[in-house]
């Protein structure tokens, strides 16, 4: 792991962050949803189905799991209804585990970039990314390509760490971000990961400037659902 690219995460290269990223993502795969339980102290659990709730997906649908992770998102959708389902993740180590994770599915895999999505024009009735649109190297780019693959009045939906405005919340993630890559090393003997991890949420837009952002690449109708005082938020648009 490059500990100068991880101090000057704000500043390198796209490219670089590109690899950078991936690399971190495969080195942690394994353990990946034993990450997300340290990272939210297990909350993300609940946050994901009360995304869902707002993704409301039906079973004549198109939809891409952008940043797919290990599944979680795809796997709660399967449960409900059953659209098509894409899941999209820059690891290939994650495609993995997520193919574990939902192998009494049918879902399609690609391993590839949200700055090149691999589809035609207006292909999605949703694009739905969850705590993954910061580990983007490029989030204009990304959500500009997102716009360019949905149809027209399609949704997109983002569930992300965000700005914490309840005052309790802050001072306590502050604490908590401190020790959280010491909980990484101690359990998946990665603690640059979760430094790279908690450093990508404070570099990352608040939910003003991520709004701003999502407009500027042609949503509307946008909404932001505070979680918890702003430690997670949900952004919804339409295209």
């Amino acid at each position: 792991m490059d500990n100068h690219l991880l101090k000057n995460l704000q500043s390198i290269d796209k490219t670089k962050k590109e690899f950078f990223v991936s690399q971190i993502f495969s080195q942690v795969s394994e353990k990946y949803d034993l990450m997300n339980d340290i990272m939210s102290l297990g909350l993300h659990r609940l946050w994901k189905k009360e995304f869902i709730n707002f993704v409301n997906p039906k079973n004549n649908q198109i939809i891409l799991d952008l940043a797919s992770g290990s599944g979680d998102i795809t796997k709660l959708i399967k449960k409900n209804c059953n659209p098509q389902c894409i899941v999209f993740d820059s690891s290939l180590e994650m495609i993995i585990q997520a193919k574990k994770k939902l192998k009494n599915f049918d879902i399609i895999y690609i391993n590839g970039h949200a700055e090149n999505l691999p589809f035609r024009n207006q292909f999605f009735d949703k694009v739905i990314v969850s705590f993954g649109l910061r580990n983007f190297s490029d989030i204009e780019k990304s959500l500009r390509e997102i716009n360019r693959v949905l149809k027209k009045g399609g949704d997109f939906l983002c569930m992300e760490f965000s700005e914490i405005n309840n005052l309790l919340f802050r001072k306590f993630f502050d604490f908590y971000s401190k020790i959280i890559p010491k909980y990484g090393k101690l359990f998946s003997n990665n603690e640059h990961a979760y430094k790279y991890l908690i450093e990508s949420i404070k570099l990352f837009p608040n939910q003003i400037e991520l709004s701003k952002k999502i407009k500027m690449s042609g949503f509307k109708d946008i909404k932001v659902i505070d979680i918890m005082g702003g430690i997670a938020a949900i952004h919804i648009s339409k295209k």
